[in-house]
């Protein structure tokens, strides 16, 4: 069993990519995937010499307030005795990063700098391995095998994923790479690259058991979200073997309607899959879901991994913040399952106009990750914003219309909390309300966004903030286009940034594109 410390660990497999490096040259025995940098002491790093040795590669940069948050916890890993070592990775020269003599100077004026950084001088190492943003990890395994993980990751996090299995797998092409090049073989240019997408990596199954009322609708909504491979219906926990409809009616037999779900780790995780449920559930409640009644409309999750249990008891958890009430869901292994009956299964796709108590378009908003876009400190806060974005967001400020940067901007793309990064709004629910700032009918998923009563002025308004960065954006208002749900947001564009669609996946927000074009799968 893995210790619950470790219990965010799964809520990072839906993040794991490989990655694409450039392809060699067949006329040179250089290989396309080495990293040969020089330190800021002069000493050499190679990574084709590091066969056996588990390394974490931080690449960071010194302009990135997240970074720079990170900086003391980094320093703290790189002292400590773990079985892997502590390398970082700058960019001297590239975009906003200093040159290299100015990042010297700099970085030896910091506290927390015993940590060894590698320079990357015009950024080469960082192209070629497609680093969009900061920070970025690598981990490699004794065996040569990288994973990457975007976005910060605590301490806590490092150490489990190099003791959890996810490095581990078939051999990978750096591998297969380094032991080449040390043998003088020639390098083949189809085998060479890192491959590009986590489909690369062999495909592994995982399930999970979810009681949350009439089976039906519960089914048909985890059928649509990516990475699912398979849902059936059954009656899971009773008292009874093999029990049909009628037992758990008539004969209190005790079992819940639950839904089996295989799904594939490497493109949906256990704890996306658990936030997605609580989206279609009360689970404050007992014994009952929508309109129906009874034990074996219950709550309920069940696992059959013992690991997955630390997860499951985390989600919690973080879910009970949301409620007063105390979370009623039950959380035990699964003792036993028997499917239902034949007209239980895909009882939706064979009735359209069935019964059905929730909401399968919940389904199809994003799952935005809270823990990706942490909120700086405020120093780090007021260094990165201008005087206006900073009164408007830590002030609950508001700018003049008719003179913002987006009250008329009407191109694809998203609205990003100005602090966190956190996604907030899409272009294809903005509207011209004609009030002079910009005006949306919905945020892009309803968690993003939390909703405080305002008695400022003399009036009583729904005040709108940001989940993660706790930013004041503005108001909503129940004066919308009625077929778009009659509300209006509005919001100050001091409180966001415009990411338009072309730039999404290099700044880290690929994961969205689905919302533009429902073809762009993002595995």
């Amino acid at each position: 069993m893995k210790n619950k410390k470790f219990a965010f660990l799964f809520l990072l497999v839906i993040l794991v990519l490989s990655i694409s490096g450039c392809g060699g040259n067949s006329k040179s025995n250089e290989n396309p995937n080495e990293i040969d940098l020089v330190d800021l002491d002069g000493q050499r790093f190679k990574l084709s010499e590091q066969l056996g040795k588990k390394i974490y590669i931080k690449f960071w940069a010194s302009w990135c307030p997240i970074c720079l948050e990170g900086l003391p916890e980094l320093e703290k890993l790189a002292s400590e005795s773990n079985d892997f070592e502590v390398v970082t990775i700058v960019s001297p020269g590239l975009g906003k990063e200093m040159d290299t003599n100015e990042f010297r100077e700099w970085f030896a004026g910091l506290e927390n700098n015993h940590f060894r950084v590698l320079l990357d001088e015009g950024g080469k190492i960082a192209t070629k391995y497609g680093v969009h943003g900061y920070p970025t990890s690598f981990f490699v395994s004794a065996n040569g095998t990288i994973k990457v993980f975007p976005g910060e990751i605590k301490n806590e996090m490092v150490k489990a994923i190099f003791k959890s299995n996810l490095l581990d797998g078939e051999s990978d092409p750096v591998q297969e790479n380094m032991q080449k090049e040390q043998e003088e073989m020639e390098p083949n240019s189809e085998n060479d690259a890192i491959r590009g997408s986590a489909n690369s990596q062999p495909s592994a199954e995982a399930e999970i058991y979810l009681a949350g009322g009439c089976f039906w609708g519960v089914e048909a909504y985890f059928e649509k979200i990516d990475g699912v491979k398979e849902v059936t219906v059954g009656y899971a926990n009773g008292k009874t073997e093999n029990p049909s409809y009628e037992d758990l009616v008539y004969n209190h037999s005790g079992h819940a309607e639950t839904v089996h779900v295989i799904y594939d780790p490497s493109r949906v995780t256990l704890d996306q899959l658990l936030q997605y449920y609580f989206r279609i559930i009360d689970p404050t409640s007992i014994n009952r879901q929508g309109n129906d009644r009874g034990v074996q409309y219950r709550t309920g999750i069940y696992y059959v991994d013992e690991s997955d249990k630390a997860v499951i008891e985390t989600r919690i958890a973080m879910e009970q913040k949301k409620y007063d009430k105390k979370i009623q869901v039950e959380v035990t292994p699964l003792i036993r399952f028997d499917l239902a009956e034949d007209y239980h299964q895909d009882y939706l796709k064979k009735n359209p106009n069935g019964y059905c108590h929730i909401d399968l378009s919940l389904a199809d908003e994003p799952l935005i990750d809270e823990t990706a876009y942490p909120k700086p400190s405020d120093s780090a806060i007021k260094g990165m914003l201008t005087e206006e974005q900073y009164n408007v967001t830590q002030y609950s400020g508001t700018e003049k219309p008719f003179t913002n940067a987006y009250w008329n901007t009407f191109d694809d793309g998203i609205y990003v909390d100005i602090v966190t990064g956190e996604p907030l709004f899409s272009s294809l629910d903005k509207f011209d309300s004609d009030c002079g700032w910009p005006s949306f009918s919905k945020p892009i998923s309803d968690e993003v966004v939390n909703y405080h009563t305002d008695t400022s002025y003399g009036m009583v308004r729904t005040e709108v903030r940001s989940r993660s960065g706790d930013s004041h954006l503005g108001h909503v208002f129940d004066d919308g286009p009625a077929e778009s749900g009659g509300q209006r947001y509005c919001i100050n564009s001091a409180a966001v940034r415009f990411i338009p669609v072309s730039k999404m996946e290099a700044e880290g927000y690929g994961y969205l594109l689905k919302l533009f074009d429902p073809s762009k799968k993002v595995d």
